[in-house]
């Protein structure tokens, strides 16, 4: 065979492969349609029945159990310190030890304590 002809045949089933038809156009407006449905259900094997119980799948990761809590223990303040009950806060500046002090709380108040060391 001629390479004209083998480049001819090969345009020819290409060719042949495009589709004859118009494109698709929009439709403009409102579409009212009306269908009868019927099923049609596949066709399943009912030969075997199902199974007796279910087996779940075995995880492949399980999660680590949580860190137990551990309540935060806030470091020591450096140099001399005011204690105030539960509270515990640094001082401003040098007093004697034993001085009344104080701290700020939790409800905006001020608890009252000792300075220590």
């Amino acid at each position: 065979m001629s390479k004209v002809r083998r480049i001819l045949l090969v345009a020819a089933l290409l060719a042949s492969a495009l589709p004859l038809s118009a494109p698709a156009e929009a439709r403009g407006g409102v579409f009212l349609g009306f269908g009868v449905g019927v099923p049609v259900y596949p066709a399943y094997p009912y030969a075997y029945p199902p199974p007796a119980y279910y087996v779940p799948p075995y995880p492949a990761y399980a999660a680590p159990y949580p860190a137990p809590y551990t309540a935060y223990v806030a470091p020591r303040p450096v140099g001399q310190a005011c204690y105030a009950g539960a509270y515990v806060c640094p001082l401003e500046r040098p007093m004697a030890a034993g001085d009344a002090c104080a701290c700020p709380a939790m409800n905006g108040q001020r608890a009252w304590g000792r300075v220590g060391n």
